[in-house]
């Protein structure tokens, strides 16, 4: 099994862990996004190569320790690599909610102090010009998906690939000022701010140090094993920290592969095509499952429906005495798992 304690010690930042991870993997898959209906890897190497370019990015905006850099925008490999390149030069991460309100985004940016904020697509870009009279520190705007961008002219907008490249060419100026910037991050460091559900006002921003959360993936993985073969496909908004726990956290400790759907309208059939170990899903994604179900159970031939009652039937009353039912399965749970995707589910 997996030191993870002990790889945590020696890299207790995201910044370090990655690093590390592409110095020993660099050719293994790390993560996979569903794109025009193809999957589309990226190693150890990609990832590195990416943060490396979005934080000198940063830096070459001006932009340094103390920072609180924004991410909106669905769960992508951009979304995460603009997490770890904040904290490779010292900024804070600040994930928001694609369907934010406009009054509570403009209440944490302004908060935050943002300048900076890693946009996804159009929707998210208009968004965020139009808090611009609101949040006047916010200075750039990096959009991911250049669809529709064409017609925008405002100078604070800038694609992901310009702003790469701003960083590709300062790297190629100072070749060593990145492992410089990863070398100076530290675990107890805060680096992560996440809100919290406000009950009674704007929501509250918790402070997290990445140190604390690779700590607490450690002792999780210890009893409940990770690594390499696992896949887990990412479904929960990144700005819910249990999704960061497992993405971010998880992801760079045990060097899980991470798997990103193309829609949400496609998320079951990329489930079954991923056939994932193990899931995180939020009530209301189970109860969905639950019910598309059911709505097959009800279209099917009475037979099928017969079966299904058989196969339920045996199966719970297998459960209530602690086992598990050879006959429901083969009738019943076999194939269904096979059509949710879930065959090599473990947990």
């Amino acid at each position: 099994m997996m030191d993870y304690a002990g790889r945590v010690a020696q890299a207790d930042t995201y910044p370090k862990m990655l690093r590390l991870n592409a110095k020993e993997h660099g050719n293994e898959i790390a993560l996979r996004e569903k794109d025009l209906g193809l999957w589309r890897p990226f190693t150890w190497n990609d990832y590195q190569t990416r943060v490396r370019d979005f934080a000198l990015g940063l830096v070459e905006l001006g932009l340094g320790r103390g920072d609180v850099i924004g991410i909106i925008g669905d769960n992508r490999p951009d979304w995460v690599a603009a997490e770890v390149a904040t904290h490779a030069i010292g900024g804070l991460s600040l994930g928001l909610y694609r369907d934010v309100l406009d009054e509570e985004a403009s209440y944490l940016l302004n908060y935050g102090e943002a300048q900076l904020v890693f946009a996804e697509d159009e929707e998210q870009v208009d968004k965020l010009l139009v808090l611009a009279e609101r949040v006047p520190r916010l200075k750039h705007i990096i959009y991911t998906d250049p669809r529709g961008m064409r017609k925008y002219d405002d100078p604070r907008l800038m694609s992901a690939e310009k702003f790469a490249e701003l960083g590709r060419a300062r790297a190629a100026r100072e070749p060593e000022l990145y492992d410089r910037l990863v070398d100076a991050t530290k675990g107890e460091d805060v680096a992560i701010l996440c809100t919290t559900s406000g009950t009674t006002s704007h929501p509250k921003l918790a402070m997290l140090a990445a140190g604390r959360v690779l700590g607490h993936c450690a002792t999780y993985l210890a009893f409940d094993p990770k690594g390499p073969d696992d896949e887990y496909v990412s479904v929960l908004p990144l700005p819910w920290i249990m999704e960061q726990v497992y993405v971010l956290g998880k992801g760079l400790l045990c060097r899980m592969k991470i798997n990103f759907v193309e829609e949400p309208d496609t998320m079951m059939n990329d489930l079954r095509e991923i056939a994932p170990t193990f899931v995180l899903f939020a009530p209301r994604v189970w109860e969905s499952i639950a019910a598309d179900v059911r709505a097959k159970v009800m279209d099917a031939t009475p037979f099928k429906q017969r079966l299904f009652d058989i196969g339920m039937k045996s199966g719970l009353a297998a459960l209530e005495q602690g086992k598990r039912s050879g006959f429901a399965d083969a009738i019943l749970f076999r194939a269904l798992r096979d059509r949710l995707g879930f065959t090599r589910l473990r947990s």
